[in-house]
Order: structure tokens, then sequence, then C-alpha cells
């Protein structure tokens, strides 16, 4: 059992400094063996996104995961059927591709050319004694789900909570943005010297939005926040504390989150397209998922922690499937309010993490408006707790 630097476990620390009202201690964001045991416990042992069906259409498209140490691939058979399995050849090791997508007939180790199915199943190998099996040697499989056309995969070896157990508070609330009928128009991906934590709070409340994020409060109205600084639903909140989901509050006359507050794209998502009022809204998954809807696009963001003191945050804008790039939209306004509020936060993120360092960092007190991250405090002391942290 891994325990802070006083021999109190972590999640009591944590649970500790909710009570008091201020923030996690310094260590929570330095300590090599804690985010070793949060990549093994905690992001090995949670839904992380992969990508969207779109991007694994055809048989032998894939996509890869990865978690620490860990890669997956998640492939698209010839049968339909998707499936994910270890990106670690069962020879001597190799990884057999690369990390990011592609389309294989099959996958070949470039090492000795072991050879697998779409499916994982080891094919053949090369100058095998008869009595090799190559049935016996297949790729360890991962749970694979989707939802909403949003690809995830489990990397646990016990069975998970459904993803869509788990997201099903949220089902009424995002089920209008159609987000299955999407597409990915583009995609970022952030490299943030700083720990994982730092960027999810971040992420969590709005106390910095006013000053730093011009673009994105010409349209998100940071008064329209309830009183604790949340976001409104008007939907059934879940009693998981990982998962949040609840609307963005836009200014008057704003039906989108871009620079002018109207639409990105000529093609509307889902139910909007059929008339339906415009909204914006959310659904997190904490510490690895979020999903913020528009009516005309979305975008979905996944943190993967590289180390202790840099994180990777990919960020993908989803468009209606028709959508056309220069007709139906312009790519430089359909990323530009998030690419800017992204690097703005990134920058911030990135100040916090050589603030901790210090040795005379003491955490303080919280406002009202980072009821949000006190709300996430609580859900990575539950997961720190279910390790025994």
């Amino acid at each position: 059992m891994a325990a802070a630097a006083d021999g109190i476990s972590y999640s009591r620390t944590v649970r500790d400094h909710i009570e008091r009202g201020i923030g996690i201690p310094r260590e929570l964001y330095l300590s090599q063996e804690l985010f070793a045991e949060e990549m093994t416990g905690i992001f090995g042992r949670s839904w992380l996104y992969a990508g969207h069906e779109s991007q694994l259409t055809g048989p032998g498209q894939y996509l890869t995961v990865e978690c620490g140490t860990e890669s997956a691939i998640v492939a698209r058979g010839r049968d339909g059927r998707l499936t994910a399995f270890s990106n670690v050849c069962r020879h001597r090791g190799a990884r057999l591709v690369d990390p990011g997508c592609g389309t294989k007939r099959r996958f070949v180790c470039p090492y000795h050319q072991w050879t697998y199915r779409l499916d994982g199943t080891l094919q053949g190998a090369p100058r095998m004694p008869d009595s090799f099996d190559p049935a016996r040697h297949p790729l360890p499989t991962a749970h694979v789900e989707v939802w909403h056309g949003l690809v995830f995969v489990h990397l646990g070896e016990a069975a998970p909570e459904p993803i869509a157990d788990l997201l099903g508070t949220g089902e009424e609330l995002m089920a209008a943005f159609g987000i299955a009928d999407t597409k990915v128009a583009h995609t970022i991906s952030y490299q943030v010297e700083a720990n994982w934590k730092l960027v999810w709070e971040n992420a969590q409340e709005c106390y910095h939005c006013n000053v730093n994020h011009p673009e994105l409060i010409k349209t998100f109205d940071v008064a329209g926040l309830n009183a604790t600084g949340r976001l409104e639903t008007k939907t059934t909140p879940s009693l998981d504390p990982r998962v949040v989901h609840g609307r963005f509050p836009l200014r008057p006359g704003a039906v989108s989150l871009t620079l002018d507050g109207r639409y990105a794209s000529r093609k509307p998502l889902g139910a909007f397209g059929a008339g339906l009022a415009p909204y914006t809204a959310s659904i997190h998954l904490k510490p690895t998922f979020a999903l913020v809807g528009c009516p005309d696009y979305a975008v979905v963001l996944s943190e993967r922690p590289v180390s202790v003191d840099r994180t990777e945050v990919r960020m993908s804008w989803l468009v209606h499937d028709d959508a056309v790039d220069g007709t139906d939209y312009d790519l430089d306004i359909l990323v530009k309010v998030w690419n800017e509020t992204n690097q703005q936060d990134w920058a911030l993120c990135e100040r916090a993490q050589l603030g901790v360092r210090s040795r005379s960092y003491v955490p303080g007190p919280l406002s009202a408006d980072e009821t949000a991250v006190v709300d996430f405090y609580r859900a990575y002391a539950d997961l720190l707790e279910a390790e025994d942290l």
C-alpha cells in the first residue's frame, strides 16, 4: 500500500484536504511512485477513448490505444466486428504497429514476421517446428465497446461496467447530438508539461475564464454557471462521481461555441437538423474522456499521462458525416475557439506544475467557483481508495 510522506494513505490525505476546503498536496503532483500506481490501478482499469467508428468502417482499419507501458490495437474484422488486442508480438515482444491508425490485411510483426489475423489470432510463424500450434498463441484481448459511435477500450482483466451503463444518466442529454452519425474533421494532440491532475482540475472550473479565455467567453456565458460554478443539468445526475454532465450556458443570441456564436458548420447534428431548439452540453468520464456537443459540431477530448509531469491531451472535432470541408464548414473557423482555449489552458497548467515543484507551495483555500474541482478530488479519492492507495 502506497502512502503519502506522513504515512497516511493518499486517499485519506485527499479527503482530509476536501474537508479543509483546500487543494491537494504538492507531492501528489510530483511522486513517481504514486504516478506508477495511478497508471496501473486507475488508468489501467478505466475505459480509454480510442476513436470514432467512422475511422473503422472497413475490414483491416485499426486504431491504437496507449496507456503507460501498455499498447492495444482496435481493428475492424472481416466479419464487421471490432476486436481489441495487445500490440505486442507473442514471440519476443516487439510492437506490431506504431501508435496511430491505418489499414492492414493482417498484422505482421516487423521483427520475425509472426503474422496475426484481424481478430488477433496467430495465422502463422516462419520456420517453427511441426509441433508448434499457432492456435495456442493469440494476442491477449482487451474489452472494447461503442457508445454513440465513440469507441472505448478497457485494459483490465476483469469485465468492466459497460460504458453505456456508466454514462447512462447522460443519455437523454447527449443523444440529441447524433454523435454516431458524425465523422472526424480534425485532430490535434497537445503535449502538456504538467501532471494529469492539474489538467483535469483546470477543466473543472471557470474561475480563470474571464481573464484567460477571450475567445471562449465571446459565446460561453460564465455568469450562467450556477452558484457553485457547476454546469446546470435538468437530467438525473450520475451517482458515480467520475461521471458529470450538464448544459453549457451561452450568451444571448449564441447558438454554438464559436467566435461569433453562429454555426461553424451548415450541417446541424442529429435532432438539431430536424428542428430541435439548439443547446450545447457536455459529459465527462474522469479521468480519461470528455465530450462537448454543439448543434453543429462536437469535440472529444482524451487524456493520456505520459510521465509524472507530462500529459498528452488529444482533441478531435466531429462534424456531420455528410459535411464537406470548404463547402459546409471552414476548418480554421471550426477549430478556432477550442484550439485557442486549449493552448491557453495548457500554458496555465504548465505554470501550475512549475509552481507546485517549489518547496514553498502550500495548497490554499478553494473558491465557491471551484466546487467542481472538489468533485474531481472526491472522484480521485474514490479511485485511489479502490486500489488501496
